[in-house]
């Protein structure tokens, strides 16, 4: 029963895996570390179904309505506010850059806002960045602030406040796109919810550095399992089968692996081998690292084979094999390698689950070469994560690993 539920676990994760890969861009994941990448984003937003729970507005694409007037074309964009917070911005894009534009909102109490007449200096015009101006001249009779109030807030908080109180004014917002030409124009209300796990300081979708971080934990953990696995048998064998020099060369080895403290010499050897790349990401070869986690971690697995090899040995069957003439490489095929296998693919779903933790441990300090889930955790911390009620940034990858850990140790069970 414990087995089946395992398999159960292990394929839900496996399709989770495959279609949170399916609805990222490769794009996305290529630019997670390029701050430049995200600057239209909302910064440091709750994830989207916040505005579910939380009466907190989403972000949101607005569909035009075209009109013609005068040989200008013009472009309707309808908006209702229900939400108890404001956007934290309002985007227009696809603007004919270098030429005559003229952008206005018409507010749920009829006040008409003009917030931008000119030359498109942009193909991407912000209200926040480039509308404050007209914004400010409009609403100064209607909200009542001092000059030194209007510095404390944003131009799209002051154009969606009913009053002075910086109220919340709901309702329906139009907006008006007037241009000439054949560009087409779309608006885009940047909320304050976006994406499944939220935005970070920088505006980079959370979800995508979750993903990016577990492929590159998945990576690592499973091609570094099958190193520890292929070579702690070899090893194992070798020096439980093999007398002579090569025998006792392999024994000593393996006694010396399993006296290794891992932790200090994995930093020495990272520290040699690693360069410091942009932000300060240590940068390492994927596979010499690999290499690095699995010789210092398969000496307790090549140990245990190396018992299993010995106890095989001296059985009554492999003498009567050998005494009739069965060479080494046929005993090994025939009965040691059976066992070894069975046990190196059990111990394999429960190394893999301890590989995956051990990285991520790793990667929080700093350790581990690119994005995985632990400096994934370690970034949202250093963003105030814990402090500022972020908590989903931590959770996800900490449930994703227990209920891969969980799927692996019941599949490695007896029951």
């Amino acid at each position: 029963m414990g087995r089946k539920a395992g398999v159960v676990i292990l394929v839900i994760f496996a399709l989770f895996v495959v279609f949170s890969n399916a609805g990222v861009s490769d794009e996305d994941i290529a630019n997670w570390e390029n701050v430049n990448y995200w600057k239209d984003n909302p910064r440091m937003a709750y994830p989207s179904w916040f505005s579910v729970f939380g009466d907190r507005t989403p972000t949101s694409s607005l569909k035009p309505a075209v009109l013609g007037e005068n040989g200008s074309v013009v472009y309707e964009f309808s908006y209702e506010h229900t939400y108890h917070d404001k956007p934290s911005d309002v985007r227009f894009y696809g603007l004919p850059y270098g030429r005559e534009v003229e952008i206005s909102v018409l507010r749920p109490d009829g006040i008409r806002v003009p917030l931008y007449k000119g030359i498109a200096t942009s193909s991407n015009l912000s209200i926040n960045t480039n509308m404050r101006t007209g914004v400010v001249s409009s609403l100064s009779d209607v909200l009542n602030l001092s000059e030194a109030d209007y510095v404390l807030f944003s131009a799209t908080e002051l154009l969606f406040s009913r009053n002075g109180n910086m109220e919340t004014l709901n309702g329906k917002y139009v907006f008006e796109v007037r241009l000439a030409g054949n560009a087409t124009p779309s608006v885009e209300i940047l909320g304050t919810c976006y994406g499944l796990l939220g935005t970070d300081s920088y505006g980079r979708d959370m979800w995508v550095g979750f993903v990016k971080g577990m492929n590159n934990t998945l990576y690592l953990a499973f091609f570094t399992t099958v190193i520890i696995v292929f070579l702690g048998a070899i090893i194992g064998i070798l020096s439980g089968y093999v007398g002579g020099f090569l025998g006792e060369f392999m024994t000593f080895l393996l006694e010396v692996l399993v006296a290794l403290p891992m932790l200090p010499i994995l930093v020495v050897m990272v520290w040699l081998f690693s360069t410091q790349g942009y932000g300060e990401q240590v940068r390492i070869n994927s596979v010499l690292f690999m290499f690095f986690v699995a010789l210092l971690t398969l000496g307790k697995f090549a140990k245990t084979v190396r018992t299993m090899t010995i106890r095989e040995k001296v059985n009554e069957y492999v003498s009567a094999a050998v005494s009739m003439g069965a060479g080494t490489l046929w005993v090994l095929r025939k009965h040691i390698l059976p066992p070894v296998g069975e046990f190196s693919l059990m111990y394999s779903t429960i190394l893999l689950a301890r590989i995956v933790a051990l990285i991520s441990v790793f990667g929080f300090f700093g350790l581990i070469p690119g994005t995985n889930w632990g400096s994934f955790m370690i970034e949202a911390m250093n963003q105030g994560a814990l402090y500022g009620g972020y908590w989903w940034w931590i959770v996800a990858p900490g449930f994703a690993m227990a209920v891969l850990s969980a799927g692996l140790a019941l599949f490695s069970s007896r029951g």
